[in-house]
């Protein structure tokens, strides 16, 4: 990174931790609007709910003195009867008059000023109901031409009615004034308004109970429906000027919003440090899946045919590759690891699936850290990967060093269910590692690979150039296949193969390849 790329990255730094600074507070002027308007519509939601209980009773004690009516017995408008009327009209506070009609709707008879004959009701007619209900009952709303002159909520059925006062409605209302400016109690199968508060504009706030949810948020409003009954209610909050909110606001969140802003910065500013560190350079490259893969061919030593590959993880990092050593131990102490393994795995599949379908005698090796060799994580995503690709499981086999089996008990658990699926697992790096005549004695394994470190002292007078050749002889024993890593010279291979080695792979086969130069150089040696 050169000076000036350097200095763009510092004067983005420093922008970023004064964004950081400043702007949890002003989330924390927005938290505190939202807060002020969450707790508003809490209190309206209060009211709403008392003023929805309110309907409800109201109605239902209507409907008791209408129902009471319907089982008096005289006849209608007889003394007997408006003497019932009465009655009923009195026991029932809320009923401000009873009374007969035809089936006109003229008028016959009320408990306040008796009957027609009196001359008082003479001519009067109800209009067509605002609302008929599917049992027979019928509501007029702020109907005026009753007894008396007001305006009244009349319910009837069957000729005979009851009227009440629609502030019946929201008269225990008046405590909440300064949370609602405004409640509507409405009809909601005809949308007809029954009561309003005083000051209230009921063709508006009737458009807001037809049009919710709002479409503004400066005047706020609470809708409650009935479960029971035909009714719901609409309160709106009181208009307030910009400094009756301000000063209502809950500062706190102000305050909490400043401290975030100087937690945050510092946080911001470490964590952009910290992204500029290795490690934090490799998280970014699993999440940008910035992982290839380069395929190193195994040849059978007899025929020099192609049999396979090892897939070998490479980190593209701008424009150059990193090698593994460079970078999987982080990626396993970091816990990264699990994640590059998949992305190896979902990219032979890309560039190979096809090519493993069409020819399954050929496999793919893979690479398996400890972490995946102590829980079958690897082989759950494994097996429906491969089956929805149509590749067979023999194709994949799996690779494990001797690291992987601190926790032996575990990693033998886990070998024994990758090969009951169907995959080889071999033991990569074979005698490097002080246990390993041990583990060929507690792990069921396919086959060895013979480390590089051995190959290279093959033909020469070192102390190690015979261990190649016992590795083989124990690899006969065991009756598992052994597969020779880093021959570079042909005198390698050829003693190796005399000395019963099967498959070898090195630079003097093939360095490793892309996808399709593997797919390439498997054509040309599939007739050798």
């Amino acid at each position: 990174m050169n000076k000036l790329q350097r200095g763009a990255l510092a004067a983005l730094l420093i922008v970023i931790v004064v964004i950081a600074a400043l702007a949890p507070a002003g989330i924390g002027f927005l938290f505190a609007q939202r807060s002020q308007r969450h707790d508003e519509a809490e209190r309206l939601n209060t009211v709403a709910k008392a003023a929805l209980y309110r309907a409800e009773d109201v109605t239902r004690r209507l409907s008791g003195a209408l129902g009471e009516i319907g089982k008096v017995s005289a006849a209608p408008c007889s003394p007997p009867y408006l003497k019932e009327l009465r009655r009923i009209a009195l026991t029932h506070e809320q009923v401000r008059d009873a009374g007969a009609y035809d089936h006109d709707g003229r008028w016959q008879c009320s408990s306040l000023l008796g009957a027609v004959s009196a001359g008082v009701l003479d001519g009067l007619t109800l209009p067509p109901p605002d609302w008929r209900s599917r049992d027979g009952v019928m509501a007029w709303y702020g109907l005026s031409r009753l007894p008396g002159g007001k305006s009244s909520l009349v319910m009837g059925r069957n000729g005979f009615y009851v009227a009440a006062d629609p502030s019946l409605y929201i008269d225990t209302l008046d405590a909440n004034d300064d949370v609602a400016s405004g409640v509507a109690i409405i009809n909601t199968e005809v949308s007809r308004v029954i009561a309003t508060t005083p000051a209230t504009d009921a063709n508006a706030i009737l458009a807001v109970y037809r049009t919710a949810p709002p479409a503004r948020d400066c005047s706020p409003y609470v809708v409650r429906r009935s479960v029971s009954m035909p009714l719901a209610v609409v309160v709106s909050a009181p208009h307030q000027t910009l400094h009756q909110r301000l000063r209502t606001l809950p500062w706190g969140w102000l305050l909490g919003g400043v401290v975030a802003g100087l937690v945050l910065a510092s946080w911001a500013a470490f964590f952009f440090v910290r992204r500029l560190s290795p490690r934090g350079q490799l998280s970014d490259a699993v999440r940008r899946h910035q992982f290839i893969v380069a395929y190193q061919p195994i040849v059978d030593l007899a025929t020099r045919r192609c049999v396979g590959a090892e897939a070998l993880v490479r980190w593209k990092y701008h424009d150059r590759i990193v090698r593994p050593d460079h970078f999987i131990p982080l990626a396993e102490h970091r816990g990264l690891i699990q994640a590059i393994t998949d992305q190896v795995l979902d990219t032979i599949l890309l560039e190979l699936g096809d090519f493993l379908k069409r020819y399954p005698e050929y496999y793919v090796s893979v690479n398996l850290s400890a972490q995946d060799l102590t829980t079958r994580r690897f082989l759950d995503v494994l097996g429906p990967a491969i089956a929805q690709q149509g590749v067979r499981a023999q194709q994949i086999r799996i690779e494990a060093t001797e690291r992987s089996f601190l926790d032996a008990d575990a990693a033998k658990e886990v070998i024994s269910a990758f090969r009951e699926a169907g995959h080889a697992v071999y033991l990569d790096d074979f005698g490097t590692g002080y246990s390993s005549l041990s583990h060929l004695q507690n792990f069921r394994i396919d086959g060895l690979k013979i480390d590089k470190s051995f190959v290279d002292t093959v033909g020469q007078d070192a102390a190690s150039s015979s261990v190649a050749s016992h590795i083989i002889d124990m690899a006969a024993t065991l009756d598992v296949q052994v597969i020779a890593e880093g021959i570079e010279h042909e005198e390698q291979a050829a003693y190796l193969q005399a000395r019963g080695a099967q498959y070898g792979q090195g630079w003097l086969f093939s360095a490793p390849l892309s996808a399709a130069e593997f797919i390439r150089y498997a054509g040309r040696t599939r007739g050798a």
